[in-house]
């Protein structure tokens, strides 16, 4: 084997490794445009929950806000019915 033939082989083997490591980096290119789809969909999926539950919270905190109206509402309905029965008796008292 001459110097030629080894020159040959040694130019060979280095495009082969060339390729080979062109190939392994649209590998790995591939795989982390994947991976970064695959991340993309979680996060977009994550955000529609989170969403969800912010809609949720929103209605519960409607719902408290209205029930404490209306029992507010009931309390001074209460109070004022109370007041008008101590009134009248305090009015009978001064009568008698």
């Amino acid at each position: 084997m001459g110097a030629h033939e080894a020159q040959i082989i040694l130019l060979s083997m280095a495009v082969l490794a060339l390729v080979a490591t062109a190939a392994g980096f649209v590998v790995l290119v591939w795989r982390l445009s994947w991976t970064m789809q695959g991340f993309v969909a979680t996060e977009l999926q994550r955000s529609k929950y989170e969403e969800r539950i912010v809609a949720i919270l929103h209605e519960y905190i409607e719902l408290q806000r209205s029930t404490n109206e209306q029992l507010w509402m009931a309390v001074q309905v209460q109070a004022d019915r109370l007041n008008r029965s101590t009134e009248r008796k305090i009015a009978a008292g001064i009568r008698d």
